[in-house]
């Protein structure tokens, strides 16, 4: 009885590891860079990436959630820092995805009262942000035409 236990036992752990082993995240540097082809009416925009060095780094740019729970990164900001702002996260959990959209909500308070040294269509332009999650992967858009974007990271994350 004790080595059928143990023989189901053994099993039921096989196959869960197999099923966590064969969970895909999505590549957030790939969305994003097919999210911004479909950005039009963007300034230039600087890109730092979870490929880059110092990744981990330079993730606190966009916010202050914690790295380690992130599997990938695009984050793109206009050059000229003016508003616009383009991200995609992947996380290594679907069950943190509320705890990173309240850290980029943060930011968005940080933005929107830089913004108030610039003009009011900058600050309008940031109280506009679109912030959405699809399958543990979040994305973030502030700029014109951020509803296209929206649409294209939809169609692009699995």
């Amino acid at each position: 009885m004790k080595r059928l236990f143990t023989a189901v036992l053994v099993t039921v752990i096989a196959m869960c590891l197999a099923a966590c082993g064969s969970a895909k995240s999505t590549d957030a540097v790939s969305v994003g860079e097919k999210v911004m082809k479909e950005a039009s009416g963007f300034p230039e925009m600087k890109t730092i990436t979870s490929k880059d060095k110092d990744a981990d780094i330079n993730f606190s740019t966009l916010c202050d959630f914690d790295y380690s729970k992130v599997s990938s990164f695009y984050y793109a900001y206009a050059s000229d820092g003016t508003a616009p702002e383009v991200a995609v996260v992947s996380l290594k959990s679907a069950d943190d995805t509320a705890d990173l959209m309240s850290s980029i909500k943060d930011h968005v308070k940080t933005r929107e009262g830089t913004m108030q040294e610039y003009t009011p269509d900058q600050v309008a332009m940031v109280q506009s942000y679109i912030l959405v999650q699809k399958n543990g992967t979040v994305g973030f858009f502030i700029g014109k035409g951020a509803a296209s974007l929206e649409k294209s990271f939809k169609a692009e994350v699995k």
